[in-house]
């Protein structure tokens, strides 16, 4: 049963608000976010607990899956079959990627990443192919993410994962001539002390190594990343400020802002009500004191037969319609076909098991998993705005 404040509508647009009459005492709360992530192997974070941007759970075995025996590490053939066995796996995703997005009339993105590690910390970074970037876009992924999730799997990110949101943003970024820099957290989510200035050092050194010393700097950052950005934002000089399905984190004895805070941008899903009403008053602290906002508003979407072909390089029509058509059968959509629950608390996974569609699904698992968190409507990253998001921030540039 859809409560009644939802809009059952496909995508709306908010348009910017330049609110009044703030009130003043608008310290953040401590974020406080469902865990929803692809996890990372690292220490958890003690300083914040958001919840991740991409959110696809873990790709776990459900239970009634057929289970294999993992082959000895030992001899140097086994070594040598696993390393052929990936290097087919990336070689079938691009194939499969490419053939995706031709079907759908669109340009391949290009991948060319580099892998490194920048004053102790995992960075992949990507320079636009076609001419000289004009400018930087940092991007803060969420807890238990990682920066493998903007970049498809390619022979110079192996390990990259290739979430479809996340990388529909880098590709749209690289195409618009933007630089892109992520950089991983140190724990499972930010903390918003020493890693602020970590990150500035970070971006500073590879601008300069780079070649892109001088060209304006924008910051994305969803979830725990929202968080991060937002303070990033008052350590250094950013030319704009997306902060993603979070409220941000302002300093200073009223959460006022630093004196010169970059226009800044909320992207939001309306479904997270106590986060509306925390970002609401951040909004118009910032606009109090002279900073530009706008927001925008991100809805639920209809589950149709090829909503995950259309939106994951790599999974095909059919096997999009076979998932539909299992999600009907379930009963995890409604007449409409919305979510009737949020993608993380929906058991398609044993859906799919039980008629025998897991492995073809498994190696998508992730990637379905992020649409249905975004077609539900709460807590995900998003590319669905990334035209109008790129446009505000070229408008600030100069």
């Amino acid at each position: 049963m859809r409560t009644n404040w939802l809009v059952p509508l496909p995508l709306k647009k908010k348009k910017g608000l330049f609110l009044s009459a703030p009130r003043r005492d608008l310290m953040p709360l401590v974020p406080h976010d469902s865990p929803s992530p692809l996890q990372r192997n690292k220490q958890p974070a003690k300083q914040m607990s958001g919840t991740s941007a991409a959110s696809p759970r873990p790709s776990k075995q459900p239970p009634h899956a057929p289970r294999r025996l993992a082959p000895s590490l030992s001899t140097p053939l086994v070594s040598l079959a696993l390393l052929l066995l990936a290097a087919a796996a990336v070689f079938l995703y691009s194939q499969t990627a490419a053939r995706s997005y031709e079907s759908r009339g669109e340009a391949r993105p290009l991948s060319s990443p580099t892998v490194e590690t920048i004053y102790g910390s995992r960075a992949i970074w990507e320079l636009p192919a076609a001419a000289p970037a004009r400018a930087v876009l940092f991007v803060a992924h969420g807890c238990r993410c990682r920066p493998e999730n903007f970049w498809p799997p390619s022979p110079r990110c192996p390990g990259c994962v290739g979430l479809p949101e996340d990388v529909a943003i880098t590709g749209l970024a690289l195409r618009r001539r933007f630089a892109v820099l992520a950089v991983a957290s140190a724990g499972e989510c930010w903390s918003l002390g020493k890693e602020v200035n970590g990150a500035k050092r970070v971006i500073r050194s590879w601008a300069a190594k780079n070649g892109l010393e001088g060209l304006p700097v924008a910051a994305l950052g969803a979830s725990s990343g929202g968080y991060f950005v937002s303070r990033l934002a008052a350590k250094m000089s950013l030319a704009a400020v997306v902060i993603m399905i979070a409220e941000g984190a302002f300093g200073g004895a009223a959460g006022a802002p630093a004196a010169a805070y970059p226009p800044t941008m909320f992207i939001h899903m309306p479904k997270d009500r106590r986060r509306v009403a925390l970002l609401e008053r951040n909004s118009k602290m910032l606009t109090q004191n002279g900073v530009e906002v706008k927001e925008l508003e991100s809805l639920e979407l209809p589950l149709t037969p090829t909503l995950l072909s259309e939106r994951i390089p790599g999974v095909d029509r059919e096997l999009s319609e076979k998932i539909w058509k299992v999600f009907g059968d379930e009963g995890f959509v409604d007449e409409k076909g919305y979510m009737k629950d949020d993608g993380r608390a929906t058991p398609w996974k044993d859906a799919l098991v039980k008629r025998g569609l897991w492995k073809e699904v498994s190696p998508w698992a992730d990637h379905i998993q992020e649409e249905l968190n975004l077609a539900y409507g709460y807590h995900e990253m998003t590319s669905l705005h990334a035209d109008e998001m790129f446009d505000w921030i070229e408008k600030h540039l100069t």
